[in-house]
């Protein structure tokens, strides 16, 4: 893990892509009627959720992403082609998830799409701040609503799921993580990149 020049660049940029398409895809789901805005908890009872949430997916973000990505691509590189590189850390990243989230076919996919992302910003700025900002952002917009723990209501907003599913609700976790990907590799020619010089211990930045 390095601060290299620019790390915070990477990191402001990724996370307001994660934030911003996750908070997009929520507030289609109340339009949709899929969830129900309740209202705001008391500020004295937000104390602890927004710290848990700020701190606990940071840390969580940043250690997944320094295994599944950073460990992971970084040995298997020079070793075997890219292509079957980003499918074993995209493989890891799906089934590392489905402990939180469940383990159906839709989790599954709904990961697989994620994971081309969090893969590819990783890959072509060799930063990791790239890839822990898209992550640390959509679960931030996750953690609003359904902090830390996953429960409706145990966020900073109160909202209720109403269990009223449609083909295009159903749609939508896989049509916002896609139209992620696309949008994260229009614009990662933006980003910092870090070529890191392994026998000289030096790092090149370029734009």
């Amino acid at each position: 893990m390095v601060f290299h020049p620019g790390w915070n660049k990477n990191f402001i940029i990724s996370f307001l892509i994660g934030f911003g398409f996750w908070m997009v895809m929520f507030f289609i789901q109340f339009y949709v009627g899929d969830l129900e805005f309740v209202g705001v908890h008391n500020p004295v009872n937000v104390i602890m959720p927004v710290v848990e949430v700020f701190i606990g997916y940071l840390v969580g973000s940043l250690i997944n992403d320094l295994i599944v990505r950073g460990y992971v691509i970084n040995i298997l590189k020079d070793k075997i082609h890219i292509v079957w590189v980003f499918i074993i850390s995209i493989l890891i990243y799906a089934l590392d998830d489905y402990w939180y989230a469940g383990f159906s076919l839709r989790n599954i996919i709904f990961s697989i799409i994620l994971g081309l992302s969090l893969t590819l910003a990783y890959y072509k700025t060799g930063s990791i701040w790239a890839d822990t900002g898209l992550h640390y952002g959509l679960n931030i917009a996750y953690g609003l609503f359904f902090g830390l723990v996953g429960n409706s209501g145990s966020g900073i907003f109160i909202v209720k799921e109403t269990g009223h599913e449609t083909a295009f609700s159903n749609l939508l976790h896989y049509l916002v993580p896609a139209i992620m990907f696309l949008f994260v590799l229009c614009t990662i020619r933006f980003y910092t990149t870090i070529v890191p010089n392994i026998k000289n211990r030096k790092i090149t930045i370029s734009q």
